[in-house]
């Protein structure tokens, strides 16, 4: 596997207060922000993108409102130029409903990547605005695909598949790695946990891979300085610049 830092990392804890470093920054309470990427490797090894995460302590887990996660992510992304740190490689994104039906998401650069959640009910308004999104430039990724699921229509949309390895059997995954053969999208092997599992998947054909046998993510944090005032600007302005093109 890439044995490469998972991150590009341009700051040190030496860097100026307000960036985004690796691990811990000095403390204040109700001023510290995180955030998880956690890399998707392909088959040569390469890191091919990234997941990001919510993280709300340094244990680099999330707890709290999952509506609020990729609010919370996509509102740093912005303001923070995030990009930076992923070298441009694709960014997945989870996405609920809700996530769908704002007009944040499209704000951000095309390269994040759409991943519509398992729990999202699939009809027409929701295909609708993945449609939308797929013609502003972003791709759409369907996470814990199910053969069960009437989603015909989403995944005629989807760039990428999802397959989670702690939920389907092998003969599970070939049945549908089968049909979806049949479909353009890549698959990717979720939640690989063992060398075992890793070695099933790509014998199986998957695309790329992803899952904490390969690599955990990576918590980054910093201390908020910018005013509510300064981002409320920051965000007006990115939503003026890309208004005509969603219209």
């Amino acid at each position: 596997m890439d044995t490469l830092s998972p991150v590009q990392r341009p700051y040190t804890a030496a860097s100026r207060l307000g960036d985004w470093i690796e691990g811990r920054v000095p403390s204040v309470p109700g001023r510290s922000r995180f955030l998880g990427l956690q890399p998707i490797f392909n088959r040569q090894g390469d890191i091919y993108g990234y997941e990001a995460l919510s993280r709300s302590t340094y244990n680099n887990r999330f707890t709290g409102d999952s509506r609020h996660a990729t609010h919370r992510i996509v509102t740093d992304w912005l303001l923070d130029d995030l990009d930076r740190l992923t070298a441009g490689k694709p960014v997945f994104l989870n996405c609920t409903r809700e996530d769908l039906a704002g007009d944040l998401m499209a704000l951000l650069p095309v390269r994040i990547v759409v991943e519509v959640l398992e729990t999202v009910l699939v009809d027409e308004w929701v295909v609708d605005a993945c449609r939308r999104l797929k013609a502003f430039g972003h791709n759409i990724a369907l996470d814990d695909f199910q053969l069960a699921v009437d989603d015909s229509g989403l995944l005629a949309l989807a760039d990428y598949v999802k397959i989670d390895f702690q939920l389907c059997e092998k003969d599970q995954r070939k049945e549908m790695v089968e049909y979806l053969a049949k479909k353009p999208v890549r698959l990717i092997a979720e939640k690989i946990e063992t060398r075992e599992q890793f070695r099933s998947a790509l014998e199986e054909g998957f695309h790329l891979f992803q899952g904490y046998y390969l690599a955990r993510p990576v918590l980054l944090s910093k201390e908020t300085i910018r005013s509510r005032w300064f981002n409320h600007l920051r965000l007006r302005w990115h939503s003026r610049k890309r208004r005509n093109r969603w219209q």
